[in-house]
């Protein structure tokens, strides 16, 4: 013969259990769609640095031979190891992978990597400045503790 109470008695447990099933499957469901999500993110900021990366070697690569209606001079580079590391960058910038596995993932990062190393050296070569890291602290007003002071302007305060 069962008691009425029974149920009573493990009604905690009972609910605690199904709670525990609906949100592991929330969870679940949830987990992926955040997942997706930031995968998304990243792999448009990577392939977005790629893609700068690229535009500059290209622009490098166009000023490597002199074209007969070159605007000015000094835009032609002749420095023949500024040349080798451009075509070094343009070589490693091709055919990154596009796929979703572990290797291409780390081949992209060595990528970036490498490809940012490059380019930072041919910029002190060339006497260039980064306009893209410009642009970012002037959106984020985030500054590398080298960079201040440079082109820091007084402020000038007012009496009325």
């Amino acid at each position: 013969m069962t008691d009425f109470f029974d149920g009573l008695l493990t009604l905690e447990e009972d609910f605690y259990a199904e709670g525990h099933a609906l949100g592991l499957a929330d969870g679940e469901k949830a987990g992926r769609i955040e997942g997706r999500t930031f995968g998304l993110e990243k792999g448009f900021q990577k392939f977005s640095e790629l893609g700068r990366l690229q535009g500059r070697c290209s622009v490098w690569n166009a000023r490597i031979a002199p074209a007969t209606n070159s605007p000015a001079e000094g835009a032609i580079i002749t420095n023949t190891r500024a040349q080798k590391n451009i075509q070094a960058l343009s070589l490693l910038l091709t055919n990154p992978p596009f796929k979703n596995t572990e290797e291409a993932v780390e081949e992209v990062e060595e990528t970036l990597k490498h490809g940012r190393a490059k380019v930072k050296v041919l910029e002190r070569m060339l006497g260039e400045k980064d306009g893209a890291r410009e642009l970012e602290v002037q959106n984020t007003g985030e500054q590398n503790i080298e960079d201040l002071g440079k082109g820091h302007k007084p402020l000038l305060i007012y009496e009325a």
